[in-house]
């Protein structure tokens, strides 16, 4: 599935995560009370922070393994979305070029390489309704791209700085900026190519407040228990690529990258539950470097009736990590860690990854394409147990271990008909498990196998109209989960999975498009304990539609987008409740000037956007309870953006 940058245009773009939310059966939920972390829902998975759901930017893998605030991390916010050529999306584990993550799907996006003349764009905006409506200073993003003439190649230079409190009783002070920088040029018999980026970030959050209180009236909804969450984060990355020859012939990409990332984040999940003293917030940081790299071979290849395009590839990446946890108080750290002395944990983890893997991608004849291909990974944790209190004892965090995993995939496209194509898939991926969860069971479990499946037709009867379904399964395996939160690991039960993807795509006449999607899905734990099976927060139902009117550059869309109700803890007992949302974008293009608005929120619904079900105490002398903590979604919103050509 491939969304160009018109595509893009045409939809919610002023942040990253709303790139992703084109994702026909994806929903990205913001938490965190603002936008800094997100949770990813497909194929029946609540995949977390990214644990299931492999992410790629210009090929730089973006999740973060041993994360410490969850595993597979995926933080996208350091992307200018205005840069953004396109978005891939490939479901299910089904390719052997993607590896760590890959189980619900994966998912490429691709920055441009030049832009058409510099250009200079100014959004400024408010909620039009909330406790907070017009109080304060509106919101504001200012990005500016441009690229230079050169004799020779090619480069683009992006940066953008934004400044958000959002509709929070207390002002989330969101203030980031971001830089990016491409260039390219020939040399010898082939092409370098040089990207950089740059990112810095620091907010306030609300939390996940417990939805009693709101239904009390004790608390308003955009309000906080403890507004001193939030936090800081950076990164910066540097890549390097060299491509040379022909698939005819043979070629060769060859690429190298390096990441430095920093994260401190505050975050009080369950108040006064341990701690009726000072509270329960705690402080995770995550300070990294990621080397890199990822070799590809390619060649194409004829023999009568078969025509077949080989690719072989060999990957590497290692992650270097320091990950803390500490209990805080109005980020503070305390003498204790709970019962402990603080800090609750502090480890330095090495991860290392090797991949080799074939793909063979085959056409017998016009009607038959075959899709083979085999993937080795060899994985390496490391970890140094760096509190004293544990690290010399029965209860250290150290360790090393290793395991290794072979993927086999296949998938099969049969031209029934004019415009008919069934398709078949089949294969195997996984996702690691945490360095610390990893050695502290020798590496048993370490990688969580999934085993997917799926078959399904493509139609496209008339000129303009395009539709798919498709049935899928997906079985994971047992694994063993560092949960961030509370520094510990915690053991998982075999899961499955399966549904029914349906998308349409219409071009009704040469000015009006129709698009829209349903994904319907079933998890349930292997075992039934008693619960039917119930898996806490896996989406059962989740779609979108859009009608856009478009002339030239100018356009006008309404978007729709909704999840269903599912359950929130495992027992059922518990509703994390779904929403429909409907969006509104326009641009128009007057000469060197251009116009934008969007509509977030058109109705002004009372939405729930990250969900959980936690145990907690919401002040000193409350009685502990179980309830749906939630970050509140967004309330009508109105964004004008002003662009200029310079």
């Amino acid at each position: 599935m491939h969304f160009s940058a018109e595509d893009l245009r045409r939809r919610p773009h002023d942040q990253p995560s709303d790139l992703l939310r084109q994702t026909p059966g994806l929903v990205v939920a913001q938490h965190a009370g603002g936008g800094k972390s997100d949770q990813y829902f497909l194929r029946g998975f609540d995949a977390d922070h990214g644990t299931d759901v492999a992410i790629f930017v210009d090929g730089v893998p973006v999740n973060m393994t041993s994360h410490g605030h969850g595993q597979g991390y995926a933080d996208t916010h350091w992307l200018i979305p205005e840069t953004v050529a396109s978005v891939d999306v490939h479901k299910g584990p089904y390719a052997a070029r993607y590896g760590d993550f890959y189980t619900a799907g994966a998912i490429e996006m691709k920055t441009a390489d030049v832009a058409p003349g510099t250009q200079l764009w100014l959004t400024g905006g408010a909620e039009l309704a909330g406790p907070v409506a017009f109080a304060r200073r509106p919101s504001y993003r200012l990005v500016g791209i441009g690229s230079p003439k050169l004799d020779t190649g090619s480069a683009l230079v992006a940066a953008e700085f934004g400044d958000s409190d959002g509709p929070f009783v207390d002002p989330q002070g969101f203030r980031r900026g971001a830089t990016l920088l491409k260039w390219k040029r020939p040399v010898g018999d082939g092409e370098l190519r040089l990207a950089g980026t740059f990112y810095a970030a620091r907010w306030n959050q609300s939390g996940q407040i417990p939805i009693a209180e709101v239904a009390a009236g004790r608390l308003d909804r955009f309000g906080s228990l403890d507004p001193t969450e939030g936090g800081t984060s950076s990164r910066a990355s540097l890549a390097l690529g060299y491509d040379l020859g022909d698939p005819e012939t043979g070629a060769w990409s060859v690429d190298a990258y390096a990441v430095d990332y920093r994260l401190r984040l505050f975050s009080n999940f369950t108040l006064f539950l341990r701690d009726q003293v000072h509270g329960d917030q705690i402080e995770q940081t995550d300070a990294r470097s990621i080397v890199g790299t990822n070799v590809v071979y390619r060649r194409t290849h004829h023999r009568g009736a078969l025509a077949g395009l080989l690719r072989l590839g060999v990957q590497t990446r290692a992650d270097d990590v320091t990950a803390e946890l500490w209990h805080t108080e109005r980020r503070q750290r305390l003498g204790d860690c709970f019962v402990e002395l603080n800090p609750c944990n502090r480890t330095a983890s090495r991860i290392r990854d090797l991949a080799v893997y074939a793909e063979e991608d085959l056409s017998v004849g016009r009607r038959v394409r075959l899709l083979a291909g085999l993937r080795l990974d060899q994985f390496t944790w490391d970890v140094d147990d760096l509190d004293p209190e544990t690290q010399l004892t029965p209860d250290t965090t150290g360790g090393t271990a290793q395991r290794a995993i072979v993927s086999p995939k296949v998938s099969a496209v049969v031209r029934a008909a004019d415009g008919v194509d069934v398709f078949a898939s089949g294969g195997l991926g996984f996702h690691s498990n945490d360095a610390r969860a990893a050695v502290a069971v020798d590496g048993r479990g370490a990688l969580a196998r999934a085993w997917g499946a799926e078959a399904g037709v493509r139609v496209s009867p008339i000129a303009g109209l395009r539709a798919s379904a498709d049935a899928w399964y997906l079985y994971l395996t047992s694994e063993q989960v560092w949960s961030g939160d509370a520094g510990g690991t915690e053991a998982s039960d075999p899961t499955r999975r399966y549904g029914v993807d349906l998308d349409a795509a219409w071009d009704a006449t040469p000015w009006l498009a129709i698009d829209a999607n349903l994904a319907i899905g079933r998890a349930t734990f292997v075992a039934n304990a008693g619960n039917g099976g119930a898996l806490a927060l896996a989406p059962r139902l989740m779609g979108g539609a859009g009608v856009t009117a478009h002339r030239g550059s100018s356009f006008v869309a309404l978007r729709a987008r909704g999840i269903g109700d599912r359950p929130a803890n495992d027992d059922g007992s518990l509703t994390a409740e779904g929403y429909l949302l409907f969006d509104v974008v326009a641009a128009h293009q007057l000469a060197c000037w251009s116009v934008g608005l969007t509509i977030n929120n058109l109705l002004d619904s009372d939405w729930r956007e990250a969900q959980f079900a936690d145990v907690s105490r919401v002040s000193p002398t409350a009685a502990e309870r179980e309830d749906v903590h939630v970050t509140p979604g967004m309330p009508l919103t109105a964004l004008l953006t002003i662009g200029r050509r310079l």
